[in-house]
């Protein structure tokens, strides 16, 4: 008998560095992993964070990774470095949640992964939620 996926996942607290309280979770399902990331205001901090998960996440994940969350980075250009080898996506204007215009919150996929859709969740009761609305993505494992 198989086991429940429930059963195989395996669920891992990043501590990030930085000035201020920031953190990161990694679940670890049977051929993907996701981690879920707050990052940091100071761009330094970011840089580190970014580092700091993309190495650990090489150590615990065995074949698919998407890193998801708040990545508080206001540019396409800089301070994303560390994701050199994933695929960066910002699928639209997510923050402030009452009248978005910057695309804070980020993707970051493994390239093997292929994406079928990307998007913003604005639906009831997402603005209501958080700062932040939602952001969301279809893939297709090879």
């Amino acid at each position: 008998m198989r086991p429940h996926l429930a059963e195989q996942a395996v669920l891992r607290r990043l501590p990030l560095p930085g000035l201020e309280p920031r953190g990161a979770v990694a679940l670890r399902l049977p051929g993907l992993t996701l981690i879920g990331a707050h990052l940091g205001l100071a761009r330094s901090s970011r840089r580190a964070q970014l580092a700091r998960i993309t190495a650990q996440a090489s150590r615990i994940a065995d074949d698919h990774i998407v890193m998801m969350g708040d990545f508080n980075e206001w540019r396409d250009d800089r301070g994303l470095e560390s994701l050199a080898g994933f695929r960066v996506i910002a699928p639209g204007p997510s923050w402030p949640a009452p009248l978005p215009r910057l695309r804070l919150d980020r993707m970051a996929m493994s390239t093997n992964l292929h994406i079928l859709e990307t998007g913003v969740f604005n639906e009831a009761g997402a603005r209501d939620a958080s700062d932040h609305l939602p952001i969301w993505a279809r893939i297709r494992f090879p």
